[in-house]
């Protein structure tokens, strides 16, 4: 078997992936969307508990 050396050719077009293009790797993006998601759901139970909760409760008093 005869070692093939790697030729470099660059007129050809070479196309990779966003994440292989961006400078972060896919588990710094899965991470961040993670996080990111543990934030929107935080701030939606918030909400609930804030403002849909007391509802129930003041329609059951009347």
């Amino acid at each position: 078997m005869i070692p093939q050396t790697l030729i470099i050719q660059p007129e050809k077009l070479i196309s990779l992936c966003a994440v292989c293009v961006s400078d972060r790797n896919g588990g710094q993006i899965a991470l961040l969307i993670i996080i990111s998601s543990l934030i929107v759901l935080a701030a939606g139970n918030w909400a609930w508990k804030k403002y849909f909760s007391n509802k129930n409760q003041r329609s059951q008093q009347k």
